[in-house]
């Protein structure tokens, strides 16, 4: 989608915001389908992939952003895990250089429904 790989948030060449933790009190969970999503990925990439691999708990997460609230409420987890050695913290699935989510076709409920406040003002497909 053209407006979260160069818009995104209406910022002009800004990306993957939803994907990315930042430097914002931001969690890209829970993931209610996380056993499905987890099938899915596996199926995807021809391999066995462990939970943890995608997913970070409540109490790997509590202690990786402590000053952050959204990651102290159990009720946020699981989440994806996130990319800690790139400045913007995409989620594992989330290519910055290309801007593009590698994993969209199949991706969780919760990032298939999600809408931030410019695509829903914006966004004339759904």
């Amino acid at each position: 989608m053209d407006i979260c790989s160069f818009k995104c948030c209406g910022v002009d060449n800004y990306h993957g915001s939803c994907c990315s933790v930042e430097n914002r009190d931001w969690i890209i969970g829970p993931i209610g389908d996380s056993n499905e999503f987890l099938e899915r990925v596996r199926q995807r990439f021809g391999i066995h992939i462990q939970y943890d691999d995608i997913f970070m708990d409540y109490h790997e997460g509590k202690k990786l952003f402590p000053e952050r609230s959204n990651y102290q409420r159990l009720a946020s987890y699981p989440a994806l895990r996130v990319n800690m050695d790139s400045p913007m913290k995409p989620c594992i699935f989330y290519n910055s250089t290309i801007r593009k989510c590698m994993v969209y076709d199949i991706r969780p409920n919760t990032c298939r429904v999600y809408k931030c406040d410019f695509l829903k003002k914006n966004d004339t497909t759904s």
